[in-house]
């Protein structure tokens, strides 16, 4: 029995928990803490191109729900959901935008899980997120 199995982790985390209600719970906790933010500067501003990079590819992966991203190497898996990765796109660009160290590192966590298959992420749909469009 692994430490995983012990532990009694979710193997599956759906699109409103990984890319809505959990980023929002961690930047909740890390302002009530005064957890210090990034010391990155103006590089901070490199989270825009992220986050618009991101909103562009889940609108494409929305348009084409069949599309996958030609990609050979560690990240293959995580490749096969562009929309996932549309959605760590904008969370990790949020996260260098806020200056916040706790998302930035939230979304490189879930970008490791879910290529190293320790956890399955639910494909963000635009019915999940905005309800019933």
């Amino acid at each position: 029995m692994t430490v995983r199995d012990r532990l009694h982790l979710p193997r599956r985390l759906s699109s409103q928990l990984w890319l809505l209600t959990l980023p929002s719970a961690l930047v909740s906790f890390e302002r009530r803490q005064a957890i210090p933010r990034l010391p990155v500067g103006a590089f901070r501003y490199a989270g825009v191109p992220l986050i618009a990079l991101g909103v562009a590819l889940g609108v494409w992966a929305w348009r084409n729900p069949k599309a996958s991203i030609r990609y050979q190497g560690p990240a293959a898996r995580l490749s096969r959901q562009p929309a996932t990765v549309a959605g760590l796109l904008v969370v990790g660009g949020a996260g260098l935008l806020l200056r916040s160290a706790v998302l930035t590192l939230y979304a490189l966590g879930i970008a490791v899980a879910a290529t190293t298959e320790t956890i399955e992420i639910d494909e963000p749909r635009p019915s999940d997120l905005l309800g019933g469009v």
